[in-house]
């Protein structure tokens, strides 16, 4: 089987999020509850500290995954944002109450310690059940209902992603907001998501 049969590309995304979540809760000893999320498909949010009851959360960052296929090799560059220090313009790691201010130097040998186990596994296992336990362990979606702009503003509940090639899955609703049984597919880099208004709409 070819790596990218088993290992396709598409979920590099997915690897650095899930690094860098792990990177932060594993920072070092009492970091593990540093309230930090993943947002389909490639953003980073945290529990903003000015809602005391922290279900409200906030984007501290993102990743930008630019690819080029050659020689039958996928070139890739990765860039990575992340608001640490900066409180502004939403808030930062360190307005997280760590248990001491975080380091850029070493949060980001740490978030690449984590992406280097991650991506070992991933080569040999692909997308397994062990990424997808830790991914919807750290994602903000479980059961969320969206309306998909690009068919015809219909309500669907969010149910995960595709292990074959990571799309994002929908489960549209009917009457009362119950299951049809019509699973959706939608790929990521044709589609944006709005979190705060629940809305998946088509990327112009």
């Amino acid at each position: 089987m070819s790596l990218m049969a088993q290992a396709p590309v598409v979920f590099l995304q997915y690897l650095v999020a899930l690094a860098i979540v792990e990177g932060v809760q594993t920072y070092d000893q009492g970091y593990q509850r540093i309230p930090v999320r993943l947002k389909w498909p490639n953003d980073i949010f945290a529990a903003d500290p000015a809602d005391p009851s922290g279900k409200t959360f906030v984007k501290i960052g993102g990743i930008l995954i630019n690819s080029h296929y050659s020689n039958s090799e996928y070139l890739c560059v990765v860039g990575v944002g992340l608001n640490t220090t900066n409180a502004s313009p939403t808030t930062s790691l360190n307005a997280l109450n760590p248990p001491t201010p975080f380091t850029l130097e070493k949060l980001l040998a740490r978030v690449l310690t984590c992406f280097s186990t991650l991506h070992e596994r991933f080569v040999r296992t692909g997308f397994d059940q062990y990424f997808e336990d830790l991914y919807y362990k750290h994602w903000l979606h479980t059961e969320q209902i969206v309306t998909l702009e690009a068919e015809g503003g219909i309500r669907a509940r969010l149910k995960g992603i595709t292990t074959d090639w990571g799309l994002l899955k929908a489960e549209e609703l009917g009457w009362e907001d119950r299951p049809t049984g019509r699973i959706l597919t939608l790929q990521s880099d044709s589609n944006s998501f709005d979190f705060f208004r629940g809305l998946i709409k088509r990327k112009v």
